[in-house]
């Protein structure tokens, strides 16, 4: 485990070299909320559409934008530049678990985003717009428990893309096709709450939800504390489902890996 850590700090301090990106980042981020919060106060004023008020949709807004640089589906083009470089090749003789590899160099990158990125986002957004307190301190505690399934989930996702690329040798088409499912599905963007009832109905039985909605849903209460051992259990199970399918295909990738490149 220790040598698995190495790779977290090692990723994190690999980042500290593109240090000059912070403020565009940052930037990017005033930018993607103060967007969001201008159609929301557009589009709901001082009233409320289903019960939502704009203060928490600004709160959902701002949750989301940050969230979204935390999760860990992009370690898909790691594996596909390796992939394609032939490097796939050495890293897969190494005495370690590939797998692992990636899942901790993954979070070195979070921490990075955490401590440099989303940390001062959420201050610089809270000074601008405001942001509400979670709805209770259970729901506080729930809502961490929600980001470490987030992470989870989205890097299971990011790992079923490389590993499908080792069949299609093309990561770009199938990372494309994830994405706009995230977009739609997560409900990072449009809640939920706001979908049409059949619509509502799908996006809550796949696992997207995880990467958007589910966190922000809890932190703002609109997810009652009943109602919070069934999520939790549907992600789960989601978790437990994705790593039966990532391990049989990972046994299936190896023994059919064809390295391009050097």
């Amino acid at each position: 485990m220790r040598m698995y850590l190495m790779f977290t700090m090692k990723a994190f301090s690999n980042q500290l070299a593109y240090r000059s990106e912070v403020w565009l980042r940052l930037l990017g981020n005033f930018v993607t909320i103060l967007i969001q919060v201008e159609i929301w106060r557009a589009v709901i004023g001082n009233g409320s559409v289903a019960g939502i008020k704009a203060e928490q949709m600004i709160t959902y807004s701002i949750i989301n934008t940050l969230l979204f640089a935390l999760l860990l589906n992009g370690v898909s083009s790691k594996v596909d530049g390796s992939l394609k470089s032939g490097g796939i090749a050495s890293e897969l003789i190494k005495p370690l678990s590939y797998p692992l590899y990636l899942l901790f160099d993954g979070l070195g990158n979070s921490l990075y985003q955490l401590a440099f990125t989303a940390a001062p986002s959420l201050l610089i957004a809270g000074l601008f717009f405001g942001i509400l307190p979670p709805a209770t301190l259970t729901h506080f505690f729930a809502f961490l428990l929600a980001l470490i399934l987030a992470l989870i989930i989205s890097f299971l996702l990011g790992y079923l893309i490389s590993l499908l690329a080792f069949w299609f040798m093309n990561h770009f088409a199938l990372s494309w096709m994830m994405g706009g499912l995230i977009t739609i599905f997560s409900g990072s963007f449009l809640p939920i709450w706001f979908f049409p009832p059949s619509w509502a109905s799908v996006a809550k039985m796949l696992p997207f939800q995880y990467m958007g909605y589910v966190p922000a849903a809890i932190y703002l209460g609109n997810i009652t504390e009943t109602e919070l051992w069934q999520v939790f259990a549907m992600g789960v199970g989601w978790i437990v489902g994705l790593l039966v399918l990532v391990q049989w295909l990972w046994t299936r990738a190896v023994r059919r890996l064809v390295v391009q490149g050097g």
